[in-house]
């Protein structure tokens, strides 16, 4: 169903009650934070007045909120199902300026700006916003895995080259080969040099 307008002054003037459903996927801002639009937002509002320490009237409203919404786990970007419960009080007031200069000194109530036609779907909608967690996420969840296509890491660093035999070089010297070329003594184990025969 379509959030009515209401006539704050006389809502809260008989004390009248409204309460109703409104499907996600009519509240645009609030459908952009979740995953699934498929659900439906349950409100309920009442309305009172009450004669003040001046004399004069000073009207309450009460809303509550009830669903549950899909959203994205933040870690491991599945759906999680986010339970909303909202219960707010308000007091009304006849102007904005007038709720800026009270709202210093209001613990109790929030301040709002009561109208002939007032937008209670607005009013719905931006406390079911202010309501959605900043980051959910599962309780016991964890961060996705990361597919490996082999078990080895690979590397675009090349290995060094092997330490050559001092020896094998030494040789290669003396019979006039190249240093450089591959000789069998590289890998062969370096021999211990021998002691000169005593006198």
């Amino acid at each position: 169903m379509t959030v009515p307008t209401i006539d704050t002054h006389e809502f809260t003037r008989r004390g009248d009650a409204a309460e109703g459903q409104v499907p996600l996927q009519e509240l645009e801002r609030l459908g952009s934070l979740l995953i699934a639009r498929d659900g439906l937002l349950g409100w309920r509002l009442s309305g009172r007045s009450e004669v003040g320490a001046d004399g004069s009237r000073v009207a309450h409203l009460h809303l509550g909120l009830a669903s549950t919404m899909a959203m994205r786990c933040v870690r491991c970007l599945e759906r999680i199902d986010v339970p909303l419960a909202v219960e707010r009080d308000y007091r009304l007031v006849a102007t904005e300026a007038q709720a800026e200069q009270e709202d210093v000194d209001e613990d109790e109530f929030d301040l709002l700006v009561g109208a002939r036609r007032f937008d209670l779907a607005g009013l719905i909608e931006d406390e079911a916003i202010m309501a959605l967690p900043p980051a959910p996420r599962h309780p016991d969840c964890r961060a996705p895995a990361v597919a490996v296509e082999s078990g080895e890491a690979v590397s675009d660093v090349e290995p060094p080259p092997p330490a050559r035999n001092p020896f094998g070089a030494l040789a290669a010297l003396r019979s006039g080969e190249d240093p450089g070329a591959a000789d069998p003594s590289d890998d062969a184990p370096t021999p211990s040099p021998k002691r000169p025969p005593r006198a």
